[in-house]
């Protein structure tokens, strides 16, 4: 009998690319970080990207920017912080963060 969870195994390349996430307490991973990182191909990256978020360890915001999720944080996974996705879409610092998000952020209630 084979075991359900096989799709979790992860290979000696992405070993690695998890472990020095990790370490490098990584929340937010670009392909520039991929690339500086590890010395991988294009093709390569695309592959392990690829795998990393089949296994649900990357989870895609935008194209080239994942959230990662480290082993720690179980099978569920970890949520990303809201205030850390608006600087990824808006770098000129442009956007405003509505009350609904605030409130929310700091645990008030809308009574």
């Amino acid at each position: 009998m084979k075991p359900k969870n096989t799709y979790k195994i992860l290979g000696p390349i992405e070993t690695n690319i998890v472990a020095r996430l990790t370490y490098e307490k990584k929340a937010i991973v670009t392909a520039k970080d991929m690339d500086q990182l590890f010395s991988l191909s294009p093709e390569d990256r695309k592959q392990i990207v690829f795998r990393l978020k089949k296994k649900k360890i990357l989870s895609p915001i935008k194209p080239g920017v994942y959230v990662f999720s480290p082993l720690e944080a179980g099978p569920e996974g970890m949520g990303v912080d809201e205030l850390l996705i608006p600087p990824l879409f808006f770098p000129k610092k442009n956007y405003y963060v509505g009350y609904s998000t605030m409130f929310n952020y700091y645990g008030f209630t809308e009574q």
